[in-house]
């Protein structure tokens, strides 16, 4: 129905209608959201957005923020990127406030997701510098496991460490498992690449072992944990016991991909 209001809209006195086919974009948007359909939710709030221009409207700037985040959750990371730039051009954002680390953060993610990630280190550490000013510290905490991630990517055992350990002391105060067993997975990459194989196997037998205390069954994580430890075992010359981790991971991959395999609840 929202269409077919936006049709007759957009072709009859179009130029008269423009709060009428912003306030519709908004609704298609977000009920495409709550389809899961987010390259469709973004197609309608770009709609939005250039009813808003013409407009002139206040708003433009969070109407843009939200479209940034539809494309990001669409891969579209060029254009989330272009929205979150403007959105902060348009709102001048450069007072160190939370708005302006969120923006820096959301920035840096896609820069992370598009893999420039010198710029993305920048953004995020704008970011946290700001949540650190404005004393947040769940703020502060993504950007340290976004920044982990970025230092995966360039295999930097040493920054790795620094912002892993310091989000993982976080999360096992405020037993926030998930993000515990993830960390020391990160933590247990740290510690190969600098040589400490000891270190690191014992990381990655309590990230899994953890996950699946907890009952969870994220087979993405549980693969990687066996592939770096049948990796961690070729090092040590235990190469019949890597093999076997090999031929068991696999097997699991094949099931997995089984639409009768469902993870835990």
């Amino acid at each position: 129905m929202c269409e077919i209001a936006r049709e007759y809209f957009e072709n009859n006195d179009a130029s008269e209608r423009q709060h009428e086919i912003l306030d519709i974009n908004i609704g298609i948007s977000k009920n495409y959201e709550e389809l899961n359909k987010t390259a469709e939710a973004a197609e309608a709030l770009e709609r939005a957005v250039a009813a808003a221009r013409v407009l002139e409207s206040e708003n433009l700037d969070d109407l843009l923020r939200d479209l940034g985040r539809h494309w990001y959750s669409a891969s579209e990371y060029e254009k989330s990127l272009a929205s979150h730039q403007e959105a902060m051009e348009i709102s001048g954002l450069h007072l160190k406030d939370t708005s302006a680390g969120v923006d820096y953060l959301n920035i840096g993610m896609t820069f992370k997701s598009l893999k420039r990630f010198p710029e993305a280190i920048e953004s995020l550490r704008k970011a946290r510098e700001i949540f650190k000013e404005e004393e947040e510290p769940r703020w502060i905490v993504t950007c340290d496991c976004e920044l982990t991630e970025v230092y995966i990517e360039l295999a930097n055992p040493v920054e790795i460490h620094y912002y892993a350990q310091r989000a993982l002391d976080y999360h096992t105060v405020i037993q926030n498992h998930r993000h515990m067993w993830w960390l020391k997975y990160y933590l247990g990459i740290a510690h190969r690449l600098l040589g400490e194989d000891d270190e690191a196997i014992e990381l990655f037998e309590d990230a899994k072992g953890l996950a699946l205390a907890m009952g969870y069954q994220e087979w993405e994580f549980l693969i990687k944990i066996e592939k770096e430890m049948a990796e961690m075992f070729i090092v040590r010359g235990r190469v019949a016991e890597a093999n076997e981790i090999f031929r068991r991971i696999k097997s699991v991959e094949e099931i997995v991909k089984s639409e009768t395999v469902h993870d835990a609840a």
